[in-house]
């Protein structure tokens, strides 16, 4: 495909392949190949597929470079151009015949992600997406492809095509995530570890970078705790997880007083809003969500890593697109259903999946967007009692991960049951895959009902959230 841009060649045999051009690198399957050849005007496209099957399954990028750094006010539309140039070139090689777009972060990056089927001249059918993304000088297309017949060399490319890094002399992990959330195949691979390891948490001392004063666990976790109680939020696994992951390299990057600040906040912070009068702790509260919130809007937009995961998790729960029809019974739950909760359903239901016995490498980012984009289209028909679930998904998921891990082991197998019916319900059954959700309970359309809200794994989380 797109075999008509080739003028020059070169080729190299590899396992991992870094852009001469310092644009991108990525880890490549055994036996894999690559060729790049330069367009002009800044722009290369670098092909690599199987060693003696160039007709076969590809990864391929695209790339843009630009004399001037490209504005992140202006990533959107550049993705948007990139993404649009890539369907002209597949126009010219056959037939889409189907094509749906998704915002999403790619390697820590707004991006956009685009799904494709695709019909060659021969009349074969490819499966695959495309992934446009900014780096600060250039602009990517990321490209990954395979036949649809081929489920096995489909997961293949998809896998090592995640690995992609913009702008790095080495292969990343993040790879794409759902909605321009943080649940990427990377995060599912870190909750599927601690669901089997039943949640168990590190030791607050425990160290995680040495240092004067070392960066322990419990300064990521304090800090986090201070978010949590300043924006009254429950931040995810993957939240967590990406928190955890951009303080460690602020920690490395920071002076000694940036050490300190980093080490000892979450602490400090966390003990002035728990001491004191109400009115104090109060007061504490309110200044302090005024003074991150400005600081995380600040700090994203110079590119601090932390500081963007915490923006993007606050933003995100303020990004409205539903309402639940049900009035909430609790207090503190409410009926705005949000990007953020969304992100918290999907993440819930991959615990659930994983908790539930079922296969975790069943489970690619393409399922995890489509059954969000399914979610998404049905809230206006869905029951009102699942509609409240899931506008309070933050809440339901952190109750049954603090079940999870209190439990007992026979606990935890009646939970495990739960999960796999709840599981059924939604049409997500353990006799298909994690994408084949058909709404439940059989016939066309949407037909999920209230059966699911009374299943004791969801009555549970509601039992905790109504208890804490």
């Amino acid at each position: 495909m797109l075999a008509t841009l080739l003028l020059t060649t070169i080729f190299a045999p590899l396992a991992t392949y870094a852009d001469p051009g310092g644009a991108f690198a990525l880890d490549l399957p055994s036996g894999w190949t690559a060729r790049k050849q330069d367009l002009g005007d800044g722009v290369t496209f670098t092909e690599t597929f199987k060693q003696g099957d160039e007709e076969g399954a590809h990864i391929d990028v695209l790339v843009q470079k630009s004399a001037a750094e490209i504005a992140t006010k202006d990533h959107p539309e550049v993705n948007k151009g990139v993404l649009d140039i890539v369907v002209q070139l597949l126009g010219a090689e056959g037939t889409i015949t189907r094509q749906s777009r998704n915002e999403v972060t790619f390697d820590n990056r707004k991006a956009i992600r685009m799904e494709i089927d695709f019909r060659d001249d021969e009349d074969v059918m490819w499966k695959g997406w495309v992934v446009a993304v900014c780096g600060k000088n250039h602009a990517l297309a990321l490209i990954a492809y395979a036949k649809a017949s081929d489920t096995a060399t489909y997961k293949l490319v998809d896998q090592h095509a995640n690995s992609l890094a913009v702008e790095s002399k080495t292969p990343g992990k993040g790879g794409a995530s759902a909605g321009g959330g943080l649940l990427s195949k990377t995060a599912l691979t870190n909750i599927a570890g601690k669901i089997k390891s039943n949640m168990k948490r590190e030791p607050m001392d425990k160290v995680l970078v040495a240092g004067t004063p070392p960066l322990t666990y419990g300064s990521v976790a304090n800090f986090v705790t201070v978010i949590e109680l300043l924006f009254d939020v429950q931040l995810t696994e993957a939240e967590f997880d990406a928190t955890r992951e951009r303080f460690l390299e602020y920690y490395e990057k920071a002076d000694a007083e940036g050490r300190k600040i980093l080490a000892e906040q979450g602490a400090s912070l966390l003990k002035t809003l728990t001491t004191g009068t109400p009115q104090e702790i109060a007061q504490s509260k309110a200044e302090g969500k005024q003074v991150f919130e400005t600081a995380f809007q600040r700090g994203s937009q110079m590119g601090i890593g932390y500081a963007t995961v915490m923006w993007d998790a606050i933003s995100r729960r303020a990004a409205k697109v539903g309402t639940a029809k049900q009035s909430p019974k609790k207090e503190d739950w409410d009926t705005d259903i949000s990007e953020g909760d969304l992100d918290a359903t999907m993440e819930m239901l991959y615990f659930m999946w994983v908790a539930a016995g079922r296969d975790a490498s069943d489970v690619t980012m393409d399922d995890i967007i489509k059954i969000r984009n399914q979610i998404i289209g049905w809230l206006p028909e869905m029951d009102p009692q699942l509609q409240m679930l899931i506008a309070n998904a933050p809440k339901v998921y952190a109750g049954i991960r603090q079940q999870w891990s209190a439990a007992s082991a026979a606990q935890r197998i009646a939970m495990s049951q739960q999960f796999g019916a709840a599981l059924d319900e939604w049409g997500i059954g353990a006799q298909s895959s994690f994408e084949s959700s058909g709404g439940g309970g059989g016939g066309g359309g949407y037909s999920m009902n209230a059966q699911i809200a009374q299943n004791t794994a969801w009555n549970a989380a509601k039992t905790w959230s109504s208890s804490n």
